[in-house]
């Protein structure tokens, strides 16, 4: 779809209705995000809780080996035997009294599951250990146990420690107390199997839970029923030296808190959405009432006048900025109506084609029948010269056939003329030297061939040329007002007339002009340096792909003679289009996208330079 075929209501419709999807659209995402950080926080809680019980589990256990190691160590048997182990049969003897918990029993057999136990030298060298129980255990003491009885000195030492180790069957668990009272003998390591006691952390929470190693083994798996809608909390049981033990996995109901956000989410996404409903209507009913229906008036006014019916206006009803722009349509339109037969008396009045340059021989204004001649297109014009549409030299022509303190001067004579095409013709033109634009210029009249089936007479001739000096001299009575309007408020132009008056699009100082003359040029050499090495592409690509620089074709050859003017401050115009730099400087940092180069940051410097020198600011060190 054509943007010309959206209006300005189309347009803001869509632009609500977009606010209006992504206000939902976030709505409904928010209010997801907010469910899913409710749960973690729910969840990370309830890890707290599976935690807090773990350690209540490992507390438990630890009471039940605390009250065996300590009913072992403190037993005389067990005391004499460890002393007399390097004797004869002391350390048969020792090794029976160690398997007696496994053979009767112990209080508390019930609460844990006894795997081994050993005794210990004053040094942690193994004496003996139990017959009894799981084989294949370390021979040494567990280096979390060994690292904490290290740190203890003195009476500290006197002190039971325990730990959460992991052997080559598994986690397993010990206690450490020594043996002989205050005397220290030896000690005495009771070893259990923790897994027998994992159960009692989904009694403590009160909710079902499953067991697995920390690879994701299952060790005890909650039934699937009961946990079918339950939201699940995992937790790592860790070892005494911070390694994974077992992966504690809990099962919450959280049925109660997801109705509860569910109400919640309801309540404020519901809110928020009609409050933003009801404030996009109003917001459209107030663009509606100031906006629309002004803008549709005025589109109607200008619309009717555009067909033609010039003595009409344009409503003024409505803000003040519309006010404002009817009134100075209104004015604009007068002054249309005004200058229209001044206009007439200039354009198409046959086939000749009329041609206006300025005191830099750069073109300023070109009739319809110039335009359809040469067939350059209507925004080419300022960048032309005379150069470009005559072999001869005309200003050379002139001086030589006028004096120099003339205020004009006219001359006949036969120009070899080159069309946009580079194809090259010859046509008698009366050239004339006048005032234009507060200075000198000069006019060109070419005059129309003569049809194959006019038969010319000397009577004919003479009036011709008598009929071109007249209208020479019109052009030279009216091209000064006109171009003097154009400067102060743009004469609007027919769409028959091809062209209008034309000229630089900021006009700038006079002392400002060469500077900025100079920067148009730099920056273009600029863009080309960075086109031409960091894109590996023609001065004819950028041409073309940008379509800022019109193409040229010469002999079968493709040329950018309006680009190559701006490369070389002798060629560049007076007034160069300081747009149209601009946007080529642009284009090129656009196609080079997140390149960095030594080559693009100058381009960039100068460019923000020549933006900050348009504007009438000079560049921070000139």
């Amino acid at each position: 779809m054509r943007i010309e075929a959206l209006s300005l209501r189309a347009v803001t419709v869509m632009i609500f209705v977009m606010i209006a999807v992504v206000a939902t659209v976030l709505s409904l995402l928010a209010g997801g995000y907010f469910r899913q950080a409710a749960l973690e926080a729910q969840a990370a809680s309830l890890s707290r809780v599976i935690e807090v019980a773990a350690q209540e589990m490992l507390r438990s256990v630890r009471g039940h080996t605390f009250d065996l190691g300590m009913r072992l160590a403190h037993s005389e048997e067990v005391v004499r035997a460890l002393r007399d182990a390097r004797a004869p049969g002391g350390r048969e003897r020792l090794v029976g009294l160690l398997d007696d918990p496994f053979i009767n029993g112990f209080v508390g057999f019930a609460n844990i599951n006894l795997e081994k136990i050993r005794v210990y030298d004053l040094d942690l060298r193994p004496v003996a250990e139990s017959a009894k129980g799981i084989a294949g255990l370390p021979g040494k003491l567990a280096d979390p146990l060994t690292r904490r009885l290290a740190e203890r000195s003195g009476v500290e030492r006197l002190k039971a420690i325990d730990a959460l180790w992991i052997s080559p069957q598994g986690p397993l668990h010990s206690t450490l107390v020594p043996i002989g009272g205050l005397r220290v003998a030896g000690y005495l390591e009771i070893v259990i199997n923790p897994v027998f006691n994992l159960p009692d952390i989904g009694a403590i929470t009160r909710t079902p839970i499953s067991i697995l190693t920390p690879d994701g083994r299952p060790i005890l798996v909650a039934d699937p029923k009961a946990t079918a809608r339950h939201l699940p909390i995992e937790y790592i049981l860790p070892a005494s030296d911070g390694s994974p033990a077992f992966k504690v996995v809990g099962f919450e109901d959280v049925s109660r808190l997801n109705a509860r956000m569910d109400h919640t989410l309801a309540v404020t996404v519901g809110g928020f959405l009609l409050l933003t409903f009801g404030t996009l209507l109003f917001a459209l009913w107030l663009f509606n009432r100031f906006l629309f229906a002004p803008v549709r008036r005025m589109a109607r006014d200008m619309e009717r006048m555009a067909a033609g019916k010039l003595n009409g206006a344009v409503d003024r009803t409505g803000l003040r900025e519309f006010s404002l722009l009817a009134t100075s349509f209104n004015t604009m339109a007068e002054q249309v109506r005004r200058r229209t037969g001044d206009l007439e008396r200039l354009l198409d009045l046959d086939d000749s084609a009329i041609l206006c340059f300025d005191d830099d021989q750069e073109a300023i204004y070109f009739n319809r029948g110039a335009v359809t001649l040469f067939g350059y297109n209507a925004d080419e014009i300022a960048d032309l010269d005379l150069g470009d549409l005559c072999a001869e030299d005309v200003v050379g022509l002139l001086r030589e056939a006028c004096r120099r303190d003339a205020p004009s001067c006219s001359i006949t004579h036969a120009l070899t003329c080159i069309r946009r095409d580079g194809s090259r013709f010859e046509r008698p033109a009366l050239i004339r030297s006048l005032g234009a634009q507060g200075g000198r210029g000069y006019a060109i009249m070419l005059y129309a061939a003569p049809r194959a089936d006019e038969l010319l007479s000397a009577e004919t001739m003479v009036s011709g040329l008598q009929r071109n000096e007249q209208r020479m001299n019109a052009v030279e009575q009216s091209l000064n007002t006109l171009l003097e309007l154009a400067r102060g408020a743009p004469v609007v132009m027919s769409p028959a007339a091809g062209t209008g008056p034309t000229g630089s699009e900021g006009e700038a100082s006079a002392p400002e002009r060469p500077a900025i003359r100079e920067q148009a040029v730099n920056v273009m050499l600029c863009a080309l340096a960075c086109w031409e090495h960091d894109l590996d592409k023609s001065k004819l690509d950028l041409a073309e792909e940008s379509r800022i620089w019109p193409v040229y074709i010469d002999k079968s050859t493709p040329t950018t003679r309006t680009l190559d003017k701006y490369l070389n401050l002798d060629t560049c115009p007076r007034n160069p289009r300081t747009q149209r730099v601009i946007d080529t400087a642009e284009f090129v940092l656009k196609q080079l996208g997140r390149r960095s180069s030594p080559a693009r940051k100058k381009l960039q410097q100068a460019l923000n330079d020549f933006r900050l020198l348009v504007s009438g600011i000079r560049p921070a060190g000139d």
